[in-house]
């Protein structure tokens, strides 16, 4: 029995020290395009604080998409395009890092329905220490330039490494 309560004990401060850095996890300002015709990609932007220890985004899920990953740009042969992140996105300690259009952004390939303004959809970002942190994502209209002004790109008409845009 008392293995038991060892084991018990053991869980549950597993748990707390995972909340405990979700604690330290907050974001900010997230915000994605409403979609635009036959279009079915979209993409999400937001500031990610964090206010403890250095940690890493590992992973995205959603339900919204075929596929959700997280995207950066890269120059090849003077194009922009966009490709996966590999090894996942390091949030300095006491830091914070912005996915924003040209930059770091959560990729949605093949939505099951275009994102219509004014509703607000969910991500899940998955850190290495924090765990999954829900985001809710507030769909604005198809010319915003996000919130804080954070600049416009057009990710329906991206290379997306061989995803065709158009596929369920």
């Amino acid at each position: 029995m008392k293995k038991f309560f060892a084991v018990i004990a053991t869980l549950a401060s597993l748990f707390v020290v995972s909340n405990a850095f979700a604690a330290d996890i907050e974001v900010k300002d997230a915000w994605a395009k409403a979609s635009l015709g036959q279009v079915r990609n979209g993409a999400a932007f937001f500031v990610v604080v964090n206010n403890g220890d250095a940690d890493r985004i590992v992973g995205v899920r959603s339900d919204l998409a075929a596929k959700t990953e997280l995207h950066t740009h890269i120059m090849d042969n003077n194009v922009m395009k966009m490709r996966q992140v590999e090894g996942g996105v390091d949030v300095p300690m006491h830091g914070e890092v912005m996915f924003k259009p040209g930059s770091y952004h959560v990729m949605m390939m093949g939505l099951k329905k275009p994102l219509e303004e004014g509703e607000m959809v969910q991500v899940i970002l998955e850190f290495e220490k924090a765990g999954d942190v829900p985001v809710m994502i507030n769909v604005m209209d198809a010319m915003a330039k996000g919130p804080a002004g954070m600049g416009a790109m057009n990710h329906g008409n991206m290379d997306h490494g061989g995803m065709n845009r158009n596929a369920n």
